[in-house]
C-alpha cells in the first residue's frame, strides 16, 4: 500500500470513523481504524466496534492499493501533529505503516487487516429520506428520555415510526416519554424500527446541520445511514417497542400556559439545594391565580421563587424530578410551552402551544404529608 492525500481530509475522516472505534477492548484489531487505498483513488477508512460501524471514503493518488489497521488513537495523533502538508502512507515489511510529510516521517506497527471485522453487506428493504436538520432536532428532542437499564433491551433504543409524509422519534425511561414528529418530502410506507440510542448520539455528533438529505436503509436486522460521504451501520434492536399511545393521557382538567425560559430559570434556581445524586427530593409547584409558586426543600436549604402564568381556574400542587422537567423544557422549541394535568398523581404533558411537533411526559413524584 502507498498513497498520498491531504491532512484536512484525513484528520476530517478520522475523526468520524473513531466514533465506531473501541477505547478500551480485549480484541486489539477494534481499537484500530482500517485504511483501505483503493484502486481509483479512494482511502477508505472504516472503525467498527459490533454495535455500530462506520465507513468514510476521500480522495487520494493511490500508487499501490493494500490495506492496514491502525490503532486509532496512536493515528489520530500522529495526523494531527502534522505539518501542514500533504501526508503519505506506505505499508512497510512486517506491518509496519511509514507515515510522512514535510520533514516528519513516523513508523508504527499495524495489524493485518483480515483480522478486522467488516461492515456486513445490506439489500436494503426499505428506505427513507430526511434533512440533516430535522434528524438531528428528533435526536436532540427525544434522546435523553431512553432508557439505560439494559433489563428492558428495547427500552434502551429509539422507535423511528414513519408515517406516511411525517416521521416520529419515541424515547421511553419508564418515567418519562419524548417524542418528535418531522415532516418528510413525500409518503413512505408504514414502518417502525428500533435504532440503538449509541447510534444516534455518535451520529448526532457527525452530521451537521443542513437541508442535504441523509438516506435510512433498513434491512432484518440493520439500519445503514448514507451521508455525505459515509456510511453508518448499526444493528437493530429486536422486540416488540411499548405502546406509547395507550400511556399518552386522553384527558386533562389543568391546562397552564407559561414562557419557556421563565419557567426554566425557576426550575434551575430550586434546585440549586437539590444536590443529592439520586434527585429524591421533588421540585415542588402550587399551581393557581395566575401563578406558579415553585419550590424546594433539602437538607442544604430552602428555594421559593415565583412565576407568573396562565393558569385559569385551577389549584394544584404537584412534584417533579427536576431533572426531567429541565430535559423537557430545554428541547422546547418556541417562547411558550402547554403544561397538562389531572391531578397530582397524574402525569404531566408538555406540548407546544400551536402544533403538535413535539409531545413530552413527565410522571410526578409523591409529595409528603
Amino acid at each position: 500500500m502507498k498513497l498520498r492525500c491531504t491532512k484536512e481530509s484525513l484528520i476530517d475522516a478520522i475523526n468520524i470513523v473513531s466514533k465506531a472505534v473501541s477505547a478500551r477492548s480485549t480484541i486489539a484489531v477494534i481499537e484500530g481504524i482500517c485504511v483501505k487505498a483503493v484502486e481509483g483513488n479512494q482511502l477508505r477508512l472504516t472503525g467498527n466496534d459490533f454495535e455500530i460501524g462506520i465507513e468514510c471514503v476521500i480522495d487520494a493518488q493511490v500508487e499501490v492499493a493494500g490495506e492496514i489497521v491502525i490503532n486509532a488513537k496512536m493515528f489520530g495523533d500522529i495526523i494531527r501533529k502534522l505539518p501542514e502538508e500533504a501526508v503519505d502512507i506506505e505499508l512497510l515489511d512486517n506491518n509496519v505503516t511509514r507515515i510522512k510529510s514535510g520533514k516528519s516521517k513516523f513508523e508504527i506497527p499495524g495489524i493485518v487487516a483480515t483480522e478486522f471485522p467488516e461492515l456486513p453487506s445490506f439489500d436494503s428493504e426499505y428506505n427513507i429520506n430526511i434533512s440533516k436538520t430535522n434528524l438531528k432536532k428528533m435526536i436532540n428532542n427525544t434522546i435523553f428520555s431512553v432508557a439505560t437499564n439494559e433489563n428492558k433491551i428495547v427500552l434502551t433504543g429509539c422507535l423511528l415510526e414513519t408515517l406516511g409524509a411525517e416521521v416520529r422519534m419515541v424515547a421511553v425511561d419508564g418515567y418519562r416519554l419524548a417524542m418528535r414528529d418531522e415532516k418528510l418530502a413525500k409518503e413512505y410506507e408504514a414502518r417502525s424500527v428500533i435504532i440503538p440510542s449509541k447510534a444516534f448520539a455518535e451520529l448526532n455528533k457527525i452530521i451537521k446541520d443542513g437541508d442535504e438529505e441523509i438516506e435510512i436503509n433498513y434491512t432484518a436486522k440493520h439500519a445503514v445511514f448514507l451521508f455525505d460521504n459515509c456510511k453508518m451501520v448499526t444493528r437493530l434492536i429486536e422486540g416488540e417497542y411499548i405502546n406509547y399511545r395507550q400511556i399518552m393521557p386522553k384527558d386533562s382538567t389543568v391546562e397552564i400556559k407559561c414562557d419557556v425560559r421563565a419557567l426554566v430559570n425557576s426550575v434551575e434556581r430550586a434546585a440549586l439545594v437539590n444536590t443529592s445524586d439520586n434527585n429524591k427530593s421533588p421540585i415542588k409547584m402550587k399551581i393557581g391565580n395566575d401563578n406558579i409558586n415553585i419550590t424546594c426543600q433539602t437538607s442544604v436549604g430552602m428555594v421559593d421563587d415565583n412565576i407568573t402564568a396562565e393558569t385559569s381556574d385551577c389549584d394544584l400542587e404537584i412534584g417533579f424530578n427536576h431533572k426531567f422537567l429541565l430535559d423537557a423544557l430545554h428541547s422546547v422549541d418556541g417562547d411558550e410551552v402547554i403544561l397538562r394535568m389531572k391531578d397530582a398523581t397524574s402525569p404531566c404533558v408538555i406540548e407546544p402551544v400551536e402544533g403538535n411537533e413535539f409531545y413530552y411526559l413527565i410522571l410526578p413524584m409523591r409529595l409528603s404529608a
